[in-house]
């Protein structure tokens, strides 16, 4: 008698995770973060420290997962849940966000003063500062649309979903949330960076659509772009107005933890991508 398949899954049409081994989807998106590490100093060397934040994460991370996702019948934004929002769901999402922002930057500051900043780091936030209305065009496009598409994809759309699978979710937005941090390569942004890693693999595991991750570190972006944007060269190192009371730090916290139960509580259960068909691979 013929064997019946033991899921649904096996029944529907093949993607890059009901398909590709886990160890392979690890090496390449490590492939994919180390290219764009290289094109970026490569880039940054010819001086182009400005076109390597749009170009560097294009060429090393969305140009060869629009390749190999390409090779399956789903498109790219089914295969890595690139789905409509809600729009209730999107405005807590973009709420948290902007909260998150200050316990972030809290981090930022005290990690400041136990590891300063390397000059390379501050000459290089000097180069990509808008000096017009292109380079202010150029620094947005890059700054929050790229790199949040890209780094979200590669982060959580790939990475946390191959940890969820022998690791569970917690463990897996834990992992994905340090690599993220880790992948800035400077210490003095690790403690921030993790801590926002966190935050965005939170969000990509209460909703299961990675739009709201894309958002929220598109957010984060925007406001830094901002602030970039707004200050002189000497006011680059000093801290922002909500930093210089405490209280902002707390009241920030309090409202990102209401928010994302609101978030996981909020969102759509019934219209939500089915369990991760790399979860389901025949036993």
């Amino acid at each position: 008698m013929d064997e019946r398949p033991e899921s649904n899954y096996d029944l529907e049409e093949p993607t890059l995770f009901n398909t590709g081994n886990p160890y392979f989807l690890l090496f390449f998106a490590a492939s994919c973060l180390f290219s764009t590490f290289f094109l970026q100093q490569v880039l940054v060397i010819a001086n182009q420290t400005r076109l390597s934040i749009t170009l560097a994460p294009t060429a090393g991370i969305l140009l060869p997962i629009y390749i190999l996702t390409r090779r399956f019948p789903l498109g790219l934004r089914d295969q890595l849940r690139i789905h409509k929002p809600d729009m209730r769901v999107l405005l807590w999402v973009v709420m948290a966000s902007l909260a998150i922002v200050i316990v972030v930057d809290y981090l930022y500051i005290f990690s400041q003063r136990v590891l300063p900043p390397p000059e390379n780091y501050l000459e290089g936030l000097k180069n990509i500062r808008p000096t017009n209305v292109w380079t202010a065009v150029v620094t947005f496009f890059g700054l929050c649309i790229v790199v949040p598409v890209a780094e979200e994809i590669i982060i959580r759309g790939i990475v946390q979903r191959v940890f969820a699978r022998n690791m569970g979710d917690l463990l897996a937005f834990l992992l994905a949330g340090a690599l993220f941090g880790v992948i800035h390569l400077n210490p003095h942004l690790l403690a921030s960076m993790v801590t926002f890693g966190i935050f965005l693999g939170f969000i990509f595991y209460a909703t299961r659509n990675l739009t709201y991750a894309i958002v929220a570190h598109a957010t984060l972006n925007c406001v830094a772009f901002v602030q970039l944007s707004l200050a002189d060269e000497e006011d680059m190192e000093m801290a922002p107005f909500y930093l210089q009371e405490i209280w902002y730090l707390f009241a920030a916290a309090a409202l990102v933890g209401i928010l994302l139960w609101q978030i996981k509580k909020g969102s759509p259960s019934d219209d939500e991508p089915p369990e991760d068909p790399l979860n389901s691979q025949i036993q």
